[in-house]
């Protein structure tokens, strides 16, 4: 079974119901009824529906190029893997540098068994220059913003940090800390004004093995196709509301399932949850489960009814 996003966040899911509701349901159909597929699990059926929250069928080229890049980077890999681009991050072109990124994504799928999920590690450089020998203040760009404020109190100076080379950082607190306590270090040596220095870090992006299937699939959208998110996502999920309720309610199954695939940084950071509680909640209560596949993560956004 060659993998897609369908079948990715079916897993996710059945792998999710498995560990939090002991319910061992398989894929018995798919499609079914109009919808991505029917489950079971000896006792009871499950209509599922799978939506993406968003889509970019107007950039070709990129869904083109993407496109290529899974065919190259599946030649002779054993089993399926879905690789997660955060928001905001870009394939590689042509060049020295997909080839650095092909090599890294292989290496790092091969050491992954099946079911688990692993850290691309790609090194990318964050900027850091000072702008004046007055005042205590970080003025952050990019993937450490959210550490302008901690930062700030430990400098002496005014500093531009432009790390927007940084779309995902690792998971491990630890890590993220060390990180900042060397940006803050390195501040701290930069005695003249104006002056630079470039640090080299990563840029972390998720990768997973899936248990079942074949080939290799890359998750994600352009930069460009990112743009006013919030409202984009409040308007598709609205969408995927009205249509996909009631034909999940009309299914002949016992259960209704809808996943939403996204692409957020992390399953921390979405905003279909928020989105929805500004929804008409009939909607959405008559579905058994509404869940969000993110990062290689299978989230519940509203709680099972029963």
């Amino acid at each position: 079974m060659a993998i897609d996003e369908q079948n990715l966040c079916l897993e996710l899911f059945l792998d999710w119901l498995a560990a939090t509701r002991a319910s061992q349901f398989h894929i018995e159909q798919r499609p079914f009824d109009g919808l991505s597929a029917r489950c079971g699990d000896g006792r009871q059926t499950l209509a599922v529906e799978v939506r993406p929250l968003l889509s970019a069928p107007e950039y070709e080229v990129w869904g083109a190029y993407r496109r290529k890049l899974e065919g190259e980077i599946a030649v002779d890999l054993p089993g399926a893997f879905a690789l997660w681009v955060p928001p905001g991050a870009d394939l590689p072109g042509e060049g020295a540098a997909v080839e650095d990124f092909r090599r890294r994504v292989r290496e790092t799928a091969l050491a992954l068994q099946p079911g688990e999920r692993g850290s691309l590690r790609l090194p990318v450089e964050v900027r850091l220059r000072k702008t004046d020998t007055e005042g205590g203040l970080m003025s952050v760009a990019g993937g450490l913003s959210r550490y302008w404020a901690g930062m700030s109190e430990r400098v002496r100076g005014t500093f531009d940090l432009d790390a927007s080379a940084i779309h995902r950082l690792p998971e491990s607190e630890e890590e993220r800390t060390a990180l900042v306590d060397r940006v803050v270090q390195e501040a701290g040596r930069l005695a003249e004004l104006r002056q630079r220095v470039h640090l080299e870090v990563e840029d972390v992006w998720t990768i997973q093995r899936l248990r079942q299937g074949q080939g290799f699939l890359i998750v994600g959208l352009p930069p460009q196709a990112l743009a006013d998110i919030g409202i984009a996502v409040r308007r598709n999920l609205r969408r995927i509301l009205i249509e996909a309720g009631p034909r999940l309610l009309a299914a002949q199954a016992d259960l209704r399932a809808l996943l939403i695939l996204g692409v957020y940084d992390s399953a921390d950071e979405e905003n279909v949850s928020t989105s929805l509680r500004g929804f008409d909640p009939s909607l959405y209560t008559s579905l058994d489960f509404v869940c969000l596949a993110t990062d290689g993560r299978l989230k519940p956004i509203t709680e099972p009814k029963r």
